[in-house]
């Protein structure tokens, strides 16, 4: 399970800041386990998530698009 808390807040006049808050839980052993190994993982694909975000709203770019 993921919970997921995201709070846009105007830092200035053409200024948002956004905090990102995630939290996981796993039921399965073998996740709990690759939780524990491998948390880098969780935070690199959120930091994508973010830079795919920003690259949309600053720029308007779909990230949908292949990345070829």
């Amino acid at each position: 399970m993921e919970r997921l808390r995201d709070r846009l807040t105007e830092a200035g006049p053409e200024t948002t800041l956004w905090v990102s808050e995630s939290e996981y839980r796993f039921s399965r052993v073998l996740m709990r386990l690759v939780g524990v190994l491998m948390p880098g993982a969780f935070r690199k694909q959120s930091r994508q998530h973010m830079q795919d975000f920003k690259a949309f709203a600053e720029l308007g770019k779909d990230v949908r698009e292949a990345k070829d």
